[in-house]
Formats: C-alpha cells, structure tokens, sequence
C-alpha cells in the first residue's frame, strides 16, 4: 500500500525547504485549545497555559469546603471510570486521564491555599 499523494507532496515541499521529517505529529492538543488559539491568534502553548488557568481560576474562587466537596466527586467518579474501563463499557478512554489531571488541580490549589494561611 503506498502513501496518499497529497501526504508525499507535503514531505517533499518540507525537504526542498531543508526540515528532514516535516512537521512533528499533532497529538495531546484538545480542540477546545485549538479553537481558543484561532480565536485569540496566539500560538497552542500559549492557549493551552489560558484555557487550563481558566479552569484554575474557578477553583480558586471556591471555599475550603466546596474544594473538599469537589475533590470527593472526583475521586468517586474515576473509581466508577476504572470499573467502566474494566468491563470495556468506557467510551471516552482519555476521560480518566482528565480528571486525574483535574484531581491533581484541585490538590495543588488546596495546599497552596494551606501554605498562605
């Protein structure tokens, strides 16, 4: 089975132009990132670093006991994801990856919220 011709046309144009591979694959970038990068015109990283402060901030903005509250949830929640995933009922398999990311915010907001106090 051969290459597309339009993908062998594009690495040929990135040789001519000196760059041996082309452009390194796309992957970890949520489209919500890619939309607010499009939308703002500023570059993925620096998207990525404005959509996940947003998320921050409204944990920021939360009580001791709201955090608590939301931290609880989560970890009930991935425990049902793990039960999900192991009987391959799970769909979304990186929404287990998110709220682990999610729980790790929540952590990380608390002790800082500790350490001022």
């Amino acid at each position: 089975m051969s290459r597309a011709p339009h993908k062998i046309k594009k690495r040929e144009a990135w040789r001519a132009k000196g760059k041996a591979g082309g452009p390194a694959p796309r992957r970890g970038r949520g489209r919500s990132v890619a939309r607010e990068a499009a939308r703002c015109n500023l570059s993925l990283d620096l998207a990525r670093r404005k959509v996940v402060g947003r998320a921050v901030r409204e944990f920021e903005k939360l009580s001791d006991g709201e955090l608590q509250t939301r931290l609880d949830d989560a970890r009930k929640e991935l425990f049902r994801l793990r039960f999900r995933r192991a009987t391959s009922q799970l769909e979304d398999t990186a929404q287990p990856g998110r709220l682990r990311r999610r729980i790790a915010r929540i952590l990380t907001i608390i002790r800082q919220k500790e350490t001022v106090s």
